[in-house]
């Protein structure tokens, strides 16, 4: 079980990464993003949109965020896409690392896939080179895994064939007791369905026995682990983390947002709150707590309700796009120092600057102090910045 833990923090980190080597790119953002087929994006393509459609090739990678994205054509490297719909039907040569509320994945994928969603599906043509890891509500596995299949998921049902161990984890009985959830239900269940293939062991954590045809195939042993009462502790800590890791993501997706589209303004604002720390941080501090008093003053005047209403949007917006600047300012001056051959990649900068920040928030007693004032100092930079403007 410590192997599995290790390989999930693993996955979380690699997906989190993004490929050293890649030496070219492509920034795409707008309303929707659309390769078209027999176009050849050169090196890695970073898209942000409501609809992003790859049907062409990419010689790098794809890291995306959007509403639906839909990849059907070839890419070299890896695929990373956060969305409300992911849909992977092409060729991808290196790993598959998605997140979204809807994942469907088919094709041919070479490496391993990390999928995180409430549905995930791995169609009955899709393949997988390596291993996979799933975690959400329900995941069905109909295609072919190469190597292990492992997660943690409510229900899971296993159609296809998965070349060596299944590992999974589902739904612990103590904790969804405490929230109200029957198991007289089958709400939580594993399914071997018919003409399943299972190369090595079966070994999966819950509360219900696994429902197995007998048309299925398992090499290996099959092993029932009941879930431990006594790890309270170890459950916070998996929610802290998850919740740690979510936060980075989600601010590394609105970072490349910002960048794609502001990236000379980012550049002058950062330069300004280097400039200028004092003035940022206590600016940063006046229009934290300035604000949302003034709003308040408005809405009592009946002509001023929208604006205050408008004022609370800008000033919420604001302070969610503050720790973000910080984050980038810090990994500009980390590139700079460390890594003089991407100091004035803005990505990098963001990509570093993001995750060893929102790190360091993290430590107690004094991380929420060290994040206070990193919002103060963002808040502050936007500020002066637009001031000036």
């Amino acid at each position: 079980m410590a192997k599995t833990k290790l390989a999930i923090i693993f996955s979380f980190i690699l997906l989190l990464a993004l490929p050293i080597s890649a030496k070219a790119f492509a920034v795409k953002t707008g309303d929707s993003v659309y390769i078209a087929e027999g176009e050849v994006i050169e090196g890695s393509l970073y898209a942000a949109a409501a609809n992003i459609t790859v049907d062409g090739t990419v010689t790098g990678d794809v890291i995306c965020a959007g509403q639906t994205i839909n990849i059907k054509g070839k890419v070299d490297g890896d695929v990373i896409c956060g969305g409300q719909s992911v849909n992977i039907s092409g060729q991808i040569d290196g790993n598959v690392r998605v997140a979204g509320n809807s994942v469907n994945l088919g094709g041919k994928i070479a490496r391993n896939i990390n999928a995180f969603g409430a549905s995930i599906i791995l169609d009955k043509n899709a393949e997988a080179g390596w291993d996979m890891f799933i975690a959400g509500a329900t995941a069905e596995i109909r295609g072919k895994v190469g190597g292990d299949l492992y997660g943690t998921c409510q229900k899971t049902t296993i159609a296809g064939e998965i070349g060596k161990d299944v590992r999974i984890r589902l739904k612990d009985r103590i904790r969804a007791e405490k929230k109200g959830f029957s198991y007289e239900d089958k709400s939580e269940l594993l399914a071997i369905s018919e003409g399943a293939k299972i190369g090595g062991n079966l070994t999966y954590t819950g509360s219900n026995e696994a429902v197995i045809s007998d048309k299925a195939s398992v090499a290996g042993e099959v092993k029932h682990n009941f879930p431990k009462v006594e790890k309270a502790g170890e459950f916070r800590f998996v929610g802290w983390f998850w919740g740690r890791l979510y936060s980075i993501f989600a601010a590394l997706v609105v970072g490349l947002v910002l960048i794609s589209l502001w990236r000379k303004q980012i550049v002058e604002l950062t330069n300004r709150m280097l400039e200028k720390v004092g003035a940022s941080i206590g600016w940063g501090a006046v229009v934290m707590f300035l604000t949302p008093i003034i709003a308040i003053l408005l809405i009592f005047t009946v002509i001023g309700l929208p604006l205050a209403l408008i004022l609370f949007g800008v000033w919420i917006i604001a302070l969610f796009m503050a720790k973000i600047l910080a984050g980038i300012m810090i990994g500009r001056s980390v590139l700079e120092k460390f890594w003089e051959k991407k100091k004035d990649s803005l990505i990098w900068a963001m990509i570093v600057g993001i995750v060893i920040c929102w790190f360091i928030f993290s430590v107690p007693f004094v991380g929420w102090i060290l994040a206070l004032v990193a919002l103060w100092w963002g808040l502050g930079g936007i500020w002066l910045y637009f001031r000036k403007a």
